[in-house]
Formats: C-alpha cells, sequence, structure tokens
C-alpha cells in the first residue's frame, strides 16, 4: 500500500469516524430537549437547536472528508488538519466548562486520528 492510499484510506476513516460522532451525539437529544424544558424559556427551543447544529457540523465535515478520501486533492493535508479543529475545539471548550467528561475523549481522538490522516497523507508535488 503506497503513501497516498494510506492516506486515503486513513481520511475515509477520519470522515467515518465524524459520521458515527455525529450519530453517537444525536442519541443524547431526546435528554436534551427534556432537560431544556425544565430551564429558563430561552433557552427552551435554544438547546435543542444547538445539540443538532454539533451533529451537523460533524456531519458536514465527515461527509468532505469522504469526498477528499475518494477524490484526493493536493492540499489535503491543510483540509485534514482545518478539519481537526472542529472536535479539538469543541473537546477544550467542554474540559473548560464541563471538566473532562467521556466525549471529550472522543472528541480529542476524533482530532488525533484527523491529524494523523494529515501526516500521512502526501505533500503536494510543486509543479
Amino acid at each position: 500500500m503506497t503513501r497516498a492510499q494510506l492516506g486515503s484510506l486513513l481520511t475515509g476513516l477520519a470522515g467515518a469516524g465524524f459520521l458515527g460522532t455525529a450519530a453517537l451525539h444525536g442519541t443524547g437529544y431526546d435528554s436534551v430537549t427534556q432537560l431544556a424544558a425544565q430551564g429558563p424559556a430561552e433557552l427552551q427551543a435554544l438547546m435543542p437547536a444547538l445539540w443538532v447544529a454539533f451533529s451537523l457540523d460533524l456531519v458536514v465535515i465527515g461527509l468532505i472528508l469522504a469526498v477528499v478520501a475518494r477524490r484526493p486533492i493536493p492540499r489535503d493535508r491543510l483540509l485534514l488538519a482545518v478539519a481537526a479543529f472542529s472536535p479539538v475545539g469543541a473537546a477544550l471548550l467542554q474540559i473548560r466548562f464541563l471538566g473532562f467528561i467521556p466525549p471529550s475523549a472522543i472528541l480529542l481522538a476524533l482530532g488525533a486520528f484527523t491529524l494523523t490522516a494529515a501526516v500521512v497523507v502526501p505533500p503536494a508535488t510543486r509543479a
């Protein structure tokens, strides 16, 4: 297996990781909706919307990575590094505001895996 093939494989797995994390995150929607209903009126609609928005963010990045894995472009490394900011940033926010919780570990692992894919993907060749 060449480095380019391994990079595409890892990119595809990272994309699948984003989609899987979005699905796992989505399973908490009912709980968040119930908790929000007990809170201030301003948060009752906002919290479920924010919950779905985060899942949507993960889905969109996962789909982008799936396309990149299928049709590599010269700047894949940069795209993967930028994609890793989403789960790492979310994990850091969780740690800052909620403390370290198990979802933080999942997000950090996803970010680390995506960064690993960025390292493995061959650099763009100069023409």
